[in-house]
């Protein structure tokens, strides 16, 4: 019966993703198609590795299956934030640094070996740091994909609680894939003899776990496709934020966030900054943001991080007493971009002109 549910479990994860990625061809769903065949390839070499004697003549490919474990998260991850319109970006790639630092150790540990052998890999102290990774890396996007979905909950209105089932099946799943890794990490943590019953049990239990997740994956997945095609239509779930915003407990945490990057990260002095470069450090949508901005200060982007940067500007002078900074270097320290676009703004901001500040400082001095 197991093999048979890893054949069907390979076969249908196999198809998913080639079925997903023609659905709609978009970066979403080839993103979703590479979960699939992540899920399929892992559940290949795992029945390769139970029902097949490739363990003991290529004890070398064993590793292949714990890196897909670390892999399997991250693509997950990606997918959600993409979901949600938060494109990747360079520091975003950290969440596939777990899948590359595994497959380096692990090929240094095999080289390691002369010759190698299952024995060496199989309940060692590398193998079971191995599973231990898995399972905080899988409770940590969990963490951040459950977070991501309290944020979107929290601001969804009731004709868009649909749009977050999907979502919310992957946050599950996530959810069954770290409970089949805790279980996988204790059995090989808790040494039994090999003859000992009670270990072929729970090898038993966790071989259960394990297809039983697989196979609910594919399942749920299929019934998505034909209930909510909508789903895999690769378009991003655009929240509307409520009306009455005071009230919502999404639009006080990202107004949280803002002032946290303005007085903290100080991202309003980065010249090449524009409102979809703060929207996806906020990990917001840009329209979530402009609204944001709208409702909490009733201004544009351009208007608040240009008062931002008048507010350095005029902090940058008010220390400058000796008149050692120009208007042009006050202006690239601030985050303009020319010394003229930084006069007009000062002047639109401030109500005078940088020298008019300067003599106004100066006669509160005296």
């Amino acid at each position: 019966m197991a093999l048979i549910l890893f054949l069907w479990s390979f076969v249908q994860s196999t198809l998913t993703a080639v079925a997903i990625s023609f659905v709609n061809k978009s970066r979403l769903n080839y993103i979703l198609s590479g979960i699939f065949l992540t899920l399929g390839g892992n559940t290949l070499l795992q029945y390769l590795n139970r029902f097949t004697d490739l363990k003991h003549n290529m004890p070398e490919f064993m590793f292949v299956s714990d890196m897909l474990d670390f892999m399997l998260p991250s693509l997950i991850l990606w997918y959600v934030w993409e979901l949600f319109g938060k494109t990747l970006n360079k520091k975003d790639y950290y969440i596939f640094a777990p899948a590359v630092i595994s497959l380096i150790c692990s090929i240094t540990y095999i080289t390691s070996f002369q010759p190698f052998t299952f024995s060496h890999f199989i309940g060692s102290i590398f193998h079971i740091g191995l599973l231990a990774g898995i399972v905080m890396w899988k409770s940590f996007v969990f963490y951040k994909v459950y977070k991501q979905l309290k944020l979107a909950k929290a601001s969804a209105k009731n004709k868009q609680k649909e749009d977050l089932l999907w979502p919310n099946i992957l946050l599950m799943f996530i959810g069954l894939s770290l409970w089949v890794a805790f279980l996988l990490l204790s059995y090989h943590s808790i040494v039994l003899p090999s003859d000992n019953p009670t270990q072929e049990i729970i090898r038993q239990v966790i071989e259960f776990n394990y297809i039983i997740f697989n196979s609910s994956i594919i399942l749920v997945t299929m019934f998505f496709v034909m209930k909510y095609p909508k789903a895999f239509s690769g378009n991003t779930i655009e929240i509307k934020l409520e009306d009455k915003q005071e009230d919502n407990s999404i639009y006080k945490y990202y107004v949280e966030r803002l002032n946290h990057l303005i007085d903290v990260e100080k991202v309003h002095l980065e010249t090449e900054l524009n409102e979809k470069g703060l929207a996806e450090q906020l990990e917001i949508q840009s329209y979530l943001l402009s609204k944001l901005l709208n409702d909490h200060l009733g201004k544009s982007f351009s208007e608040f991080i240009n008062e931002k940067r008048v507010q350095h500007a005029m902090h940058l002078i008010a220390e400058d007493a000796d008149k050692k900074m120009t208007n042009f270097a006050i202006a690239v320290d601030s985050g303009f971009r020319s010394e003229s676009v930084f006069y007009v703004n000062f002047k639109k901001h401030s109500g005078m002109t940088p020298r008019q500040y300067r003599s106004q400082l100066k006669e509160k001095a005296a």
